[in-house]
């Protein structure tokens, strides 16, 4: 007869885990705290001297000595999540600071504006892109959140045309991968119609095709009233953002349900105030170009003359005089180096007119 193996008791090793855990979430937790303390000596600080509390480039550079300093196991981006929420949990006891986004609660522009800011700020959902604008002009927010452009649909034409003529600044950049995800009560085989905004929809054409072929596909104002609306029908299901989900409490049926991978949204995140250089900065600028020959020409041979790599041209009509055209230039440096500001100063011999939008740290295109 075989005897067993002698294996130690599972529960004794789970046991001595835990306690390891616990050990190890009482130093976190200690460090944690150190953390917030400084914080708030910080922004004391920063209260007597009228400065920003809110600096791109500083957090930049705390991120990016994090990640060079990670051994693992945990990812890139789950340092980056963890230390994003801690750096906002702590600027929050330095100050409030108020963000707006283009509502309701649950859209992209809300869960892009949770990933630049973290959650311990002050969210403000609007009703429209122009409104984001208003509300940072008339600093009743700090901040705004709007998106500039979708790798699928291209730029989103009402955000450049209001930054033209705005007065806000460009502070920040942030990509947002769009993953749509079927939100319902029920299963597959019960979903009787598909609520979303018609983006979403166009976005998730084939998958809806092939898995719910016989279902009613119905236009919603926003992705989050669909949500709101299958709550309502058991039969019902919404496409619709996680962060939709979790808010009003929907489960989600089926993740990742959008017919081309890579779907990402470009953010700016719109301020009052100034960045200051972080050594690896982006400027975005307006160029009103004269209608004569070889005026596009003259427009962009400073930035070869002067070795500065262009990241972005888009042109827009000027919708002040027909055939018209403007042109939205991004570019890597900040406003205030001595190379990017000589460039400028050449675009603007040769053109109608050039308003510099903003300079703000860079991030890499996703991949």
């Amino acid at each position: 007869m075989n005897e067993k193996p002698n294996h130690p008791n599972i529960e004794e090793q789970l046991k001595k885990f835990r306690e390891s855990i616990d050990a190890v979430d009482e130093k976190i937790l200690k460090a944690l705290n150190e953390r917030a303390q400084i914080a708030q000596e910080v922004g004391n600080l920063k209260n007597c001297h009228q400065a920003d509390y809110y600096i791109p480039s500083r957090e930049k550079e705390v991120l990016n000595r994090l990640l060079e300093m990670n051994p693992g196991p945990l990812s890139p981006d789950a340092v980056t999540e963890i230390f994003r929420e801690i750096i906002s949990a702590c600027r929050s006891l330095e100050t409030v600071i108020s963000v707006a986004y283009l509502g309701p609660e649950g859209t992209y522009h809300h869960s892009a504006a949770q990933a630049h800011f973290g959650r311990s700020v002050h969210f403000y959902p609007l009703d429209t892109i122009n409104s984001i604008y208003d509300e940072v002009e008339r600093q009743r927010v700090d901040y705004g959140v709007v998106a500039i452009e979708n790798s699928i649909e291209g730029s989103v034409t009402e955000s450049l045309d209001r930054l033209t003529h705005s007065k806000v600044n460009v502070v920040g950049e942030r990509y947002y991968p769009i993953s749509h995800n079927l939100i319902s009560q029920s299963e597959l085989h019960n979903i009787t119609a598909v609520y979303s905004h018609p983006q979403a929809i166009r976005q998730c054409r084939k998958w809806l095709e092939s898995n719910l072929p016989k279902a009613q596909l119905i236009d919603a104002p926003s992705t989050t009233q669909a949500v709101l609306n299958c709550k309502k029908d058991p039969q019902a299901a919404a496409i619709a953002s996680a962060l939709a989900a979790e808010i009003y409490d929907a489960p989600i049926q089926v993740r990742g349900i959008e017919d081309v991978t890579g779907n990402t949204t470009r953010f700016f995140i719109v301020g009052k105030k100034l960045n200051p250089p972080s050594g690896d900065d982006k400027t975005s600028m307006v160029v009103f170009i004269r209608d004569k020959v070889g005026a596009l020409y003259s427009m962009l041979e400073p930035f070869k003359r002067n070795a500065i790599n262009l990241n972005n041209i888009v042109s827009r009509p000027t919708k002040q005089e027909a055939w018209q055209y403007m042109f939205f230039i991004e570019c890597q440096g900040h406003r205030n180096d001595e190379v990017v500001k000589k460039t400028i100063e050449e675009i603007e011999s040769n053109s109608l007119y050039v308003k510099v939008l903003g300079s703000y740290p860079r991030i890499p295109n996703p991949s």
